[in-house]
């Protein structure tokens, strides 16, 4: 998916939201989030890396073979987030907490 059609996907869905920035500048904008992310799934070690309301990034070393040689690389597996319905709060979060506490 290209940032062009996560831009005309977010001005479907919640219009305002960009307000007076043009397309072009708010692809750039995604496409400069989307290189930080695989900057840091490149950069990570072996774990997770956890981006809140998208999901869990999964960093693997794995060594493979070949042509004879071991080829050392990265796995990264990735799950999604849950998505709540719309109207239904989040479990789980400090005001949860707070809550079940008291």
């Amino acid at each position: 998916m290209k940032a062009s059609e996560i831009i005309e996907l977010i001005k479907q869905s919640k219009p305002k939201l960009l307000g007076d920035i043009t397309d072009e500048k708010a692809a750039k904008i995604v496409s400069a989030a989307f290189s930080q992310l695989n900057k840091q799934l490149t950069e990570a070690p072996d774990g997770k890396v956890v981006i809140p309301s998208l999901g869990i990034f999964k960093v693997k070393q794995v060594e493979r073979q070949k042509d004879g040689q071991t080829v050392k690389g990265k796995k990264v597996s990735f799950r999604a987030s849950k998505l709540k319905a719309k109207g239904t709060k989040a479990k789980g979060g400090k005001k949860a907490k707070a809550q079940e506490a008291n």
